[in-house]
């Protein structure tokens, strides 16, 4: 018996219509299904990868010092398309929060519409994690020009 994989992420939000907006409209994630309190959103051929569920208006909204989820992360095919994806959310009016090689990875930071923490990254298929774990502790900031040249 053994676990295959993470199938999908839910997160609370106060604003379905905002959801709908970011993860459909700005992320191109596509809508399999929605209610008053649920909207389900898919990338390719499977049911659902993020779902949201909606919250009261006057819930919190995530906080850095609080137990729970840090942030999820989602994958472009190429360091190129990183740089797209960079290139789009900007135009969207989303702020970059951080920007990060990872060793294996290189890592955008963005949030959503209520401040859940999303990482988009490419892998870098010329590091061997497999060799390499020292890569927990490795965070070198980059400049989006520089994955460029």
């Amino acid at each position: 018996m053994a676990i295959k994989r993470v199938g999908h992420v839910v997160l609370k939000m106060r604003d379905l219509e905002a959801a709908k907006r970011f993860y459909a409209g700005v992320l191109g994630m596509k809508i399999s299904s929605e209610s008053d309190i649920a909207v389900f959103f898919r990338f390719a051929d499977y049911h659902h990868d993020i779902g949201v569920f909606k919250v009261a208006e006057d819930a919190e909204p995530p906080k850095e010092a609080q137990v729970g989820l840090l942030h999820f992360a989602l994958v472009v095919g190429s360091q190129e398309e990183l740089v797209q994806m960079h290139e789009h959310l900007k135009s969207q009016g989303v702020k970059i929060e951080a920007m990060y090689d990872h060793g294996m990875t290189r890592s955008l930071y963005i949030f959503d519409p209520e401040g859940n923490a999303i990482e988009i990254y490419c892998e870098v298929p010329e590091y061997d994690w497999h060799t390499n774990d020292d890569f927990v502790g490795y965070l070198k900031p980059i400049d989006v020009e520089a994955l460029t040249h």
